[in-house]
C-alpha cells in the first residue's frame, strides 16, 4: 500500500505500507517506527504547535488535533500506533525537514518545528535515531513500514 502524506496530514499502519512525502521545506516530517511489531507512522506538520493550546499540556481525549501542529500530530501518530499494540519503549523516530527556506525572515519557523518535535519526543520516552533537518534545501522522503527504511533525498 502507498500512502503520500501531504502537509497537514499524517498516517499510521502495521505491516506493509510505504509512505512518502515530498516538498519538506520548513515543514517537518517524523517517522515513528516500532521495529518489533512492524508499526510504522508518518506525520507532515508546519508549524510547532498551535497559539491557542499550552504547548506543555497533555491533549485530552475530547480534543480534536490538527495534524498541521508538530506536537498534536506527534500525539495523534502515537495514539494510533498505541491502539494498534505499539509500546512507547519500542518507538523509534527520525526526523526530516525544518530547512530555513526564507533566509530573510526574522523567524526560523524549521528549527522551531525540529525543536518543538525533539522536545515532544523527549516528553514521550521516544527514541530520536536519526535526523536529516535544517539547511535551506527541501527534501523528499520514502519510508517503509515493512523494513524501517526511510529514504531522504534532497531538492535543489
Amino acid at each position: 500500500m502507498d500512502i503520500e502524506v501531504l502537509m497537514g496530514e499524517l498516517a499510521v499502519v502495521k505491516g506493509e505500507g510505504n509512505f512518502t512525502a515530498s516538498a519538506v521545506g520548513s515543514c517537518l516530517v517524523a517517522v515513528l517506527y516500532d521495529p518489533k511489531l512492524k508499526i510504522g507512522g508518518m506525520i507532515h506538520a508546519m508549524l510547532p504547535s498551535p497559539v491557542t493550546r499550552d504547548p506543555s499540556a497533555p491533549l485530552r481525549a475530547s480534543a480534536q488535533p490538527d495534524a498541521k501542529y508538530v506536537d498534536a500530530a506527534i500525539d495523534l501518530a502515537l495514539e494510533k500506533m498505541r491502539s494498534l499494540g505499539a509500546q512507547s519503549f519500542d518507538i523509534e523516530a527520525k526526523l526530516v525537514g525544518g530547512a530555513n527556506m526564507f533566509g530573510f525572515s526574522n523567524s526560523d519557523i524549521g528549527q522551531e518545528n525540529v525543536l518543538s518535535a525533539k522536545k515532544k519526543l523527549k516528553q514521550e520516552g521516544i527514541k530520536l535515531i536519526g535526523e536529516s533537518t535544517g539547511g535551506s534545501v527541501g527534501r523528499s522522503v520514502e519510508f517503509s513500514a515493512a523494513t524501517g527504511i526511510v529514504t531522504v533525498k534532497i531538492c535543489f
